[in-house]
């Protein structure tokens, strides 16, 4: 009966031990700013919208956010599951400065990340030719 008794102590006693962990879910994080060639002012109710897109499949976006801005430079932050990126994407952070609807500054440039391994960058808006 006392071997029974202790047995069943340190069986409770163990059984407080265990710790069961959820998976947790993994990010990739991008960052960087938008820039013009010099620091700029912006006309009233200015907005930037920056993404990243895969840049060989028209239409798929990763991640993308708009902001209110009155001057460049602007910088940016993505938090995307990492279940949500596809390794064989070429992802490019892409950006343009509006006023309501009309597109003022916007890339002219490729800038990759993610799967080339760059997760910070400076994007570089041009006039819109």
């Amino acid at each position: 009966m006392y071997k029974y008794l202790v047995m069943m102590l340190m069986t409770l006693a163990l059984s407080g031990c265990v710790t069961v962990k959820e998976p947790q879910e993994q990010f990739v994080r991008i960052s960087g700013v938008v820039t013009f060639k010099e620091a700029t002012l912006l006309p009233a109710n200015s907005s930037i919208l920056v993404a990243v897109i895969d840049a060989d499949s028209p239409g798929v976006v990763l991640e993308q956010r708009e902001y209110q801005v009155a001057k460049l430079p602007v910088p940016f932050f993505f938090t995307v599951p990492e279940e949500m990126v596809d390794n064989k994407a070429n992802y490019v952070v892409w950006a343009a400065v509006r006023v309501q609807d009309k597109i003022l500054l916007r890339t002219q440039k490729s800038y990759p990340v993610i799967n080339n391994g760059v997760f910070n960058t400076t994007v570089l808006v041009e006039p819109v030719r």
